[in-house]
């Protein structure tokens, strides 16, 4: 069971990672260039409504052969974008593929609660942060010697080995869901949901600083009616307490959705700034990139090593901290060209995600009512991504209004990046009083 939830995410995980350096150079192919961030916009809304939908088709056609079905959605997505003869054969691929990812990450991560006992919760996290850590890694170095050995069609088979072995696990460790009843897919409160996402992904592609707020505030108000009204015309798409203040799964939404957004809005651009500031080379500037993702695995282990309560909330909340912090000090090292001061933010906001991740997440599982459990758990990743998605289109807005393009180009990022991480360090800000409404359950 831990195999088949740990090549889920690491299928996520590759997938995410492997084609960063295969993107531009088939966008640079295909004459895609002026497309390129669509490839990224509408992979994060296929990824939005593959996971609303998730716990729908795991209780109709059971959680093997939706994750087997998906797997296979993945793997036809895939080879659309590898054939490419133009680069919106590539925009498609991504679409189908992110479908298929939010699928797949939904349904595993509704499988955990099903499948191990709340003692062991923290610990399948940590595993679960140590396979990121590897497809943080290892997907790039993937990625980037197939495009450089073939092309970058080749990139996207960087992710076979789990698309093979994926259905094979799902066969083999008959994954069980709880007793509650089965969960119905909601039409209205998805299509609400997936219109809110359209709409505040615009704001990713929109060209001017006015379409990209007016983006933002538009997708973010779309959201309020999909809460308001789920359930009132057909099923619930949303357990009871989502996002709602005062309930400790609510304070758990809200926590991920903002450190999802909060990190997203100081990481899109920052290798782009470090490139421009110390002129690194592509492959310094990775594992520059990738040394939070490495923290968080490391922190997360020993993090799951405690087991007291006192100690797990005092860890749980000072995530926040962390992070403020961290962003803080990236800012400041964009700004004075420190790397001492950068790496030792990268850490901190590694040492953040380490040290919160895993304690909110079960705690936001267990929450939930049981009857309800199992939705609660496959909304987790979607919250997450949507928290992504804001943050990304906050970052385009902050970087049109400051003129990113022309502080990288003069190699001053300064401004930019004090406004991108101050913003991102606010974030931190709003999530620390947030975090002191998630409580853990006793074990």
């Amino acid at each position: 069971m831990l195999a088949l939830i740990s090549a889920g995410i690491g299928l996520h995980g590759f997938n995410q990672f492997a084609i960063v350096a295969a993107l531009p150079q088939a966008a640079a192919q295909v004459d895609g260039t002026a497309w390129f961030s669509w490839a990224y916009t509408l992979y994060f809304l296929g990824s939005i409504a593959g996971g609303t939908v998730a716990a729908a088709l795991r209780d109709g056609i059971g959680a093997r052969s939706s994750l087997i079905l998906s797997t296979l959605v993945f793997a036809a997505g895939g080879l659309m974008a590898m054939a490419a003869p133009d680069f919106s054969w590539i925009m498609a691929g991504r679409l189908v593929q992110g479908i298929a990812d939010g699928l797949i990450v939904a349904i595993c991560y509704s499988l955990i609660p099903a499948n191990f006992p709340s003692a062991l919760v923290a610990k399948v996290f940590a595993v679960e942060a140590v396979v990121w850590a590897v497809a943080a890694v290892a997907g790039p170095l993937v990625g980037g010697l197939l495009t450089e050995a073939f092309s970058w069609r080749a990139a996207f088979l960087a992710v076979a080995p789990f698309v093979l072995v994926l259905p094979l696990l799902a066969v083999a460790a008959r994954p069980k869901v709880t007793e509650a009843a089965p969960v119905l897919l909601s039409y209205a409160t998805v299509a609400l949901c997936l219109a809110a996402s359209f709409v505040l992904s615009l704001s990713s592609v929109a060209t001017s600083s006015v379409l990209q707020v007016a983006a933002i505030v538009a997708g973010a108000g779309l959201f309020l009616p999909a809460l308001k009204l789920d359930g009132r015309f057909g099923p619930k798409l949303f357990p009871g307490g989502a996002f709602r203040l005062g309930s400790t799964l609510g304070h758990g939404f809200w926590v991920l959705l903002l450190m999802s957004a909060s990190h997203s809005v100081g990481s899109v651009y920052l290798a782009l700034m470090v490139g421009a500031v110390w002129g690194f080379g592509p492959a310094v500037v990775g594992y520059i990139v990738v040394l939070m993702a490495l923290t968080w695995s490391v922190v997360a282990i020993v993090a799951s090593r405690v087991v007291a309560l006192g100690p797990r909330h005092r860890w749980m909340r000072s995530g926040a901290l962390f992070q403020f912090a961290g962003f803080l000090a990236v800012g400041t090292a964009l700004a004075t060209a420190s790397v001492p001061l950068l790496l030792a933010g990268q850490v901190a906001i590694g040492t953040g995600f380490g040290v919160a991740w895993a304690s909110v997440n079960e705690a936001a599982m267990e929450a939930a009512a049981r009857s309800e459990r199992d939705l609660a758990s496959a909304l987790l990743p979607v919250i997450s991504t949507a928290g992504y998605a804001i943050g990304a289109g906050l970052a385009g807005t902050i970087a049109t209004a400051t003129d990113l393009v022309g502080a990288l180009d003069s190699g001053n990022p300064a401004g930019p990046a004090l406004w991108l991480y101050g913003t991102a360090a606010a974030g931190a800000v709003v999530t620390l009083l947030f975090g002191f409404g998630v409580r853990l359950k006793g074990t």
